[in-house]
């Protein structure tokens, strides 16, 4: 015959008297993103919303590079918006980034006095895009209809070790507005 041993009740939230093993083991748990624990817990989430006006097919309208010393940039999503239909590319990058407008990424924990260690750039209204950048590996495309909006669903996957960066590229479409927003968080 086992031990009686009183236990909560998860049902009622009342005390019970059941038999068996004091050695019960309650667990409950909570599951989010790792961009969601980082933000809370850390304070190193961040969104980097662009805009290139003018935008010409060939031309770099957003770029990211990761400057931090110790830990990786993990992009969880990029959400495109663009006024003309058009064909966009995600691809690594090497070079340095010019004539585009430095952004300053905000933090997503609004609490949270952590900057975004990285290298943030987009076309902005400038003449040309974003240069001096050369395609190292092409990752995806997305295609917008006109006044449309898609996203690079990347789930937490693509990875920016120290120095490594990405650009997007208005790669196919008649002169027209592209802008949108790049989530990212450090681990």
């Amino acid at each position: 015959m086992g031990n009686r041993i009183e236990v909560k009740s998860d049902k009622t939230g009342s005390n019970e008297e059941v038999e068996g093993s004091d050695n019960r083991f309650n667990v409950s748990s909570r599951s989010d993103s790792r961009g969601y624990y980082n933000s809370r817990d850390e304070g190193l989430a961040f969104s980097f919303p662009f805009d290139f006006q003018s935008a010409t097919a060939g031309e770099y309208g957003a770029y990211i590079k990761n400057t931090h010393t110790t830990k990786t940039l993990v992009v969880g999503s990029i959400g495109v918006n663009s006024v003309e239909a058009s064909r966009m590319k995600l691809s690594v990058v090497s070079g340095t980034a010019a004539a585009g407008t430095t952004v300053t990424p905000a933090n997503l924990n609004v609490s949270s006095p952590n900057a975004a260690q990285a290298t943030a750039m987009e076309g902005n209204s400038a003449a040309t895009g974003i240069t001096g950048l050369t395609e190292v590996t092409l990752l995806d495309f997305l295609y917008c209809t006109a006044t449309g909006h898609e996203e690079f669903r990347l789930g937490d996957r693509l990875r920016l070790g120290q120095n490594d960066a990405v650009a997007l590229e208005y790669d196919e479409g008649t002169t027209g507005d592209m802008s949108g927003v790049i989530f990212f968080f450090y681990e």
